[in-house]
């Protein structure tokens, strides 16, 4: 479990700490504060700074460039690619740029590098013999190593074009170094606010019945909607060709009629996208972006005894956000009414004016609700 949390040079953050982190952790703070961000971060420090998860987080965030470089022959003409620029503090880009991320003490880092070919030692350059070493200005290089629990992991190098943006032509080779890494990395699993696709759920779904879990996470449901008996996913391509709110559907007591989870209001959905997460992130993380989305005021402590709960028993670290005070008050009440899960919770308020975060645990979060003191 991750104790702190330090970023430098990292998007919106020069060199940003935050201490005291539990089983449970919620950021609050204004918006464009960073609160994403700190998820992203430590998403890339758990996978031990794999390119690809870089290239997720900016494909969420629609952080793409053109298929075009200035170096003909290095970029074949395609889609919109993912680009690295955005990551690094003050959107410097160049030779020399890079961010670190360091939890716990440095027994976890992320380290993202951004170098040309000929600054590569010749071990490395080896990867990439197949570059024309004629070219005035040789290829830019994003070099990531990852440290998990002490041990470094295997260094990964992909190439990159000027705007930054990943290069589709080593996709081969990096695929087999990325296979290479034998280090065992915790499961991670990341909530945007538009909840999981239902083809994601899906999965989640056959892994929870391969498990014996179902009843789990239909109790969950029942937070929501008490009457609810069981959940279904439809199989095949067809039902989920409608987007997020198709392939789904939720069967109540005292009725055989089965109905479409969409036309139960987006809380249900997002209440199913939590507890399938966390079950999927057993002994691992899960990073949640905007928990309180869809669901009303009155269903928040519930929600969070069911978050911390199952966090304690499956050993999963939770980093969420919320803009909500009906989401801090129900932590609030959580902390209040459930002695024992208090000590799994901690919040974080971010400023990044500051050098750290504003750490509260359950019993200055109490007082603060208590006072109606802002903490957000």
């Amino acid at each position: 479990m991750l104790t702190s949390l330090r970023m430098k040079g990292y998007r919106g953050f020069r060199d940003y700490g935050v201490e005291g982190l539990a089983h449970v952790n919620l950021l609050v703070g204004r918006n464009n504060c960073g609160k994403t961000s700190i998820l992203e971060a430590v998403h890339l420090l758990a996978s031990g700074a794999d390119p690809e998860v870089l290239a997720q987080i900016a494909e969420r965030r629609g952080e793409v460039v053109a298929a075009s470089s200035s170096h003909e022959g290095y970029r074949s003409d395609g889609p919109p690619t993912p680009t690295c620029v955005h990551f690094f503090h003050g959107h410097e880009f160049g030779p020399d740029s890079e961010f670190r991320i360091h939890g716990s003490d440095h027994r976890e880092e992320a380290v993202v590098q951004v170098k040309t070919i000929a600054d590569l030692d010749q071990q490395q350059q080896q990867l990439f013999a197949d570059y024309d070493k004629d070219l005035l200005q040789p290829p830019l290089v994003m070099v990531t190593t990852g440290r998990h629990d002490g041990s470094l992991t295997e260094p990964l190098a992909v190439t990159l074009t000027d705007e930054g943006a990943l290069s589709q032509r080593p996709t081969v080779r990096y695929g087999r170094l990325r296979r290479a890494r034998t280090e065992p990395l915790p499961p991670v699993e990341f909530i945007s606010p538009d909840s999981l696709m239902p083809r994601s759920m899906s999965a989640m779904w056959n892994s929870v019945l391969t498990d014996g879990k179902e009843s789990d996470v239909i109790a969950a449901m029942r937070i929501l909607e008490p009457a609810i008996e069981n959940i279904f996913f439809l199989s095949g391509a067809t039902p989920y060709r409608f987007g997020g709110r198709s392939g789904i559907l939720v069967a109540f007591r005292g009725t055989k009629r089965r109905e479409p989870l969409g036309s139960h209001g987006d809380g249900m959905r997002r209440l199913l996208a939590i507890a399938l997460a966390l079950s999927q992130a057993r002994g691992g993380i899960l990073l949640i972006d905007e928990i309180d989305t869809g669901l009303h005021y009155s269903v928040m402590g519930d929600m969070w005894r069911l978050v911390v709960e199952t966090a304690q028993q499956s050993d999963v670290q939770v980093f969420a956000t919320t803009h909500s005070l009906d989401c801090v008050r129900g932590l609030a009440w959580l902390c209040d009414n459930y002695p024992a899960l208090a000590k799994e919770v901690s919040v974080q308020k971010i400023e990044p004016t500051l050098e750290e975060s504003v750490t509260l645990d359950a019993g200055e979060l109490m007082v603060a609700v208590d006072q109606e003191i802002e903490v957000r």
